[in-house]
């Protein structure tokens, strides 16, 4: 087969009653469900031991647009979440309904998608949860169902299994699971041992499992904190949160992907384990040549300080793989960043998809560009083939981006 466009960035919905079904009896009325906001009456997640429930916000929902970027659309959408919330019967079938996904995604002119959870919202509330055994159990529900998911349609969709943050024995465990249940890669929300800020040397036993499997580990955007009524304390944008973060002892940089890429690099985690594949999905691509360069430089300068066997950009052309939605910057420089490198998510159903004209624009950028033929097969869907081991036909032409 050969593929117009696979997305390596799209989202689920997770179900309403996911874990009212499907929890063992003694735990589902501790876990998660959807309640209605008093003010809005729109739906919203909370558990056992959350306090302040987790709106459906814009990041449940997309906006279809008429044209490219647009606008209005996106402004009515707005109106309608602020007047009256989000409610499950707002969303796209096809985010909790894979016969009805397939139909969505043939409409964006997409062959295939990588699939990740529905960020924030439900996982708040998990990651905050004290009693590890109910995080744990609620975690392999959602794995059980996103790989029935993916088993509908197995050549449209690669589902990312979701790994616990409840300690590196459960993190191990449930990827050995997933890989049974047929699950081809996974997302963490923290490091493997369930630590939020820096890689630690126990974490080598999962690296070394992940490396063995050949499944890249995926950080989508970064690790969100544990939020809910902590993360409320230090919402990015609002006044003051850099201060309350730091009185709380928390290091909001400590999640985002450039740490955590940066991290693995300097302590030696790709020496350690050199065909491990590190994915940063909606990172996008632009900042990347100059991070590099200054990186590369730092090392040099402080080489004394520098233990590891490469050069941070040596790493990333070996071990990371980066994905963008729009990013005009990155393919105007794919050439510093590694074609190989790059691939094209649209992060739909979320509302900086231009869904149902997702392909179109991600092929129109990368014309603007001067991307060759080949250049855009290997941006728009060949490395997603073959990171994930997706079949497709070999070319019928060859190029140095084939």
């Amino acid at each position: 087969m050969r593929y117009r466009a696979i997305s390596a960035d799209g989202h689920i919905n997770e179900p309403p009653n996911l874990w009212v079904e499907n929890l063992p009896p003694s735990m589902r009325s501790r876990g998660p469900r959807i309640i209605e906001t008093p003010r809005t009456k729109g739906h919203a997640w909370i558990m056992e031991g959350q306090s302040r429930p987790a709106p459906m916000g814009f990041s449940s929902m997309y906006s279809r647009g008429a044209k490219r970027f647009d606008r209005a659309s996106l402004i009515d959408s707005f109106k309608q979440i602020k007047d009256r919330g989000v409610r499950y019967e707002d969303l796209f079938p096809g985010s909790y309904d894979p016969a009805e996904r397939v139909k969505e995604i043939t409409e964006d002119e997409t062959d295939a998608e990588v699939l990740f959870n529905g960020v924030g919202t439900v996982w708040i509330g998990l990651k905050l949860c004290e009693d590890k055994d109910l995080a744990l159990e609620c975690y392999k529900v959602y794995n059980d169902w996103i790989a029935s998911f993916q088993n509908y349609a197995p050549e449209r969709f690669v589902c990312n299994a979701t790994l616990p943050t409840t300690g590196l024995k459960d993190c191990i465990a449930e990827l050995r699971r997933c890989v049974d249940l047929g699950l081809r890669t996974f997302q963490l929300e923290s490091y493997p041992s369930g630590s939020f800020d820096k890689p630690t040397p126990e974490d080598d036993q999962f690296w070394a499992l992940a490396a063995e499997l050949d499944m890249p580990v995926n950080i989508h955007t970064q690790f969100f904190f544990p939020a809910g009524d902590l993360g409320s304390k230090i919402t990015p944008g609002m006044a003051g949160t850099a201060e309350r973060a730091r009185k709380l002892g928390i290091d909001r940089q400590a999640g985002t992907f450039q740490s955590i890429m940066a991290n693995m690099m300097a302590t030696g985690v790709f020496d350690r384990f050199p065909t491990l594949k590190l994915v940063g999905s909606e990172v996008h691509t632009g900042w990347i040549p100059y991070y590099l360069e200054k990186f590369d430089e730092s090392v040099r300068r402080n080489s004394g300080s520098w233990t590891a066997q490469l050069l941070p950009s040596e790493y990333f052309r070996r071990n990371v793989w980066v994905v963008y939605i729009v990013d005009e910057m990155g393919a105007e420089n794919r050439y510093d960043i590694g074609v190989d490198r790059i691939m094209w998510g649209p992060d739909f159903p979320h509302s900086s998809s231009n869904f149902p004209l997702d392909y179109s624009l991600g092929l129109e950028v990368l014309q603007r560009s001067g991307a060759t033929e080949s250049e855009i097969e290997r941006i728009m869907w060949k490395t997603c083939a073959d990171l994930y081991k997706i079949p497709y036909s070999p070319p019928e032409t060859l190029s140095l981006a084939a």
